[in-house]
């Protein structure tokens, strides 16, 4: 028997080879970049027992299957987005009039205008943003519209889910949408319970099926908050006593947050809409009615900027690879994790070496230990006068932020690593 058993494993592990072989060219066609294209296809050919199952369960990443499901659920959408855009066109900024001309960019890299009529405000700890969020739901009257990649039941998240809950008793429309991986703690119980309170709760996964739930990648990173599309709420908080600083193995957690009153607030809600539908198959209601504002009067300008593993291209790479090269006296950069590709990394270099000061923010501690190590290796390639390099000691620093010049400041949901990139 032993002696059948040895003769038979060196054709067990030719055919092993032959799927890895096969693999291989499968992952020569469907990894998106060409780092991750070789590593799959070395891995597979040079060690078929672990790389297959590997590769199959994580590295088979299906994009064309994910942004056809977009598609077919968003047919519907297509049409009520025409809608808001001719609603919202009164405050669009001709790209011909936009100075620095080269700040017109990021619309062409957006496909969406520039919004002239906004108030921005700044919040840059989690108690003032939860404050100013609480606050604007218990004065809505249509409909609120909250999008977290996590959500706790913890004592903030129930702060926030008894204020929609009472929202919801008195007619407004709520809708929660959150990350099936990132809110794993919400279990069905949970969000029956708040369903039963008259909260509409859906949780975003890219596609149906076990295999996708493991998918790291096809997550939704989001963090909006639209109230009676008046204002709107973005940045990196998420929902969790963390983020309070509450928590004493984290300590205090320095995020920013940014408060859009504005036609820019409606645009943020179009970018929900689009996620609702995607989760639920179904319209969002909502108040789709530009705010009323003096026709002098242009406010402060703002860009609403989404991105995802659908886009045709990669538009979250395009956008910091522009706000780079468009650098002339100082690039600030402001993340919790640094694992930019080698393309970023070269941009960061030219910029450096064009006379740029590229300061770069990031936290002394870490909660994710492995990239933050990494972060440590991609350092080091940073080296030139004009680079430097801060440790955030006051606590966690989870903020995504940009500057660029004194014309071009970004903040929002990506971090500045590969995983948000793409």
């Amino acid at each position: 028997m032993l002696r059948d058993m040895t003769s038979i494993f060196p054709l067990i592990y030719l055919a092993l080879e032959g799927i890895a072989i096969l693999s291989a060219v499968h992952a020569l066609f469907t990894v998106r970049t060409a780092q991750g294209t070789i590593a799959w296809i070395v891995g597979l050919v040079a060690f078929p027992i672990l790389g297959l199952p590997l590769y199959w369960f994580f590295g088979s990443r299906r994009f064309e299957a994910h942004s056809h499901a977009m598609q077919r659920k968003l047919v519907n959408h297509r049409c009520e987005i025409h809608r808001v855009r001719d609603e919202i066109k009164p405050f669009q900024i001709e790209r011909a009039r936009i100075v620095p001309t080269r700040v017109a960019d990021f619309a062409a890299i957006a496909g969406e205008e520039y919004l002239r009529g906004n108030q921005l405000r700044l919040l840059i700890d989690g108690v003032e943003t939860f404050d100013a969020i609480l606050g604007e739901i218990a004065s809505a009257r249509h409909g609120v519209f909250v999008q977290f990649y996590i959500m706790r039941e913890d004592g903030l998240g129930l702060r926030l889910l008894e204020a929609l809950a009472a929202k919801a008793a008195e007619g407004v429309e709520v809708c929660f949408l959150f990350d099936s991986w990132g809110s794993a703690a919400m279990k069905p119980a949970v969000i029956q319970k708040w369903r039963n309170r008259g909260l509409k709760m859906a949780t975003f996964c890219a596609v149906s099926g076990w295999r996708e739930r493991w998918r790291l990648n096809f997550r939704n990173h989001r963090k909006n908050v639209i109230v009676d599309g008046r204002v709107g709420f973005v940045g990196g908080h998420n929902v969790g006593d963390e983020y309070l600083g509450l928590n004493p193995k984290i300590g205090p957690w320095r995020d920013t947050h940014v408060r859009v009153d504005g036609p820019a607030a409606m645009a943020l809600q179009m970018v929900f809409a689009a996620d609702w539908t995607f989760a639920t198959g179904e319209l969002l209601q909502g108040r789709w009615q530009a705010p009323e504002i003096g026709s002098a009067d242009d406010g402060q300008r703002a860009l609403v900027l989404s991105s995802g593993p659908s886009d045709e291209h990669e538009l979250c790479t395009l956008f910091f690879h522009r706000a780079i090269a468009m650098a002339e006296q100082r690039l600030w950069i402001a993340s919790p994790y640094f694992v930019p590709d080698e393309g970023l990394i070269h941009a960061l270099q030219l910029a450096a070496i064009r006379g740029v000061e590229v300061r770069i923010l990031l936290p002394m501690k870490p909660d994710q230990w492995l990239v933050w190590l990494a972060s440590f290796a991609i350092l080091t390639e940073l080296d030139h006068p004009n680079f430097h390099i801060h440790r955030f000691t006051g606590g966690f620093l989870h903020q995504k932020a940009l500057l660029v010049d004194d014309h071009f400041a970004a903040i929002g949901t990506a971090n500045f690593d590969n995983r948000s990139f793409r």
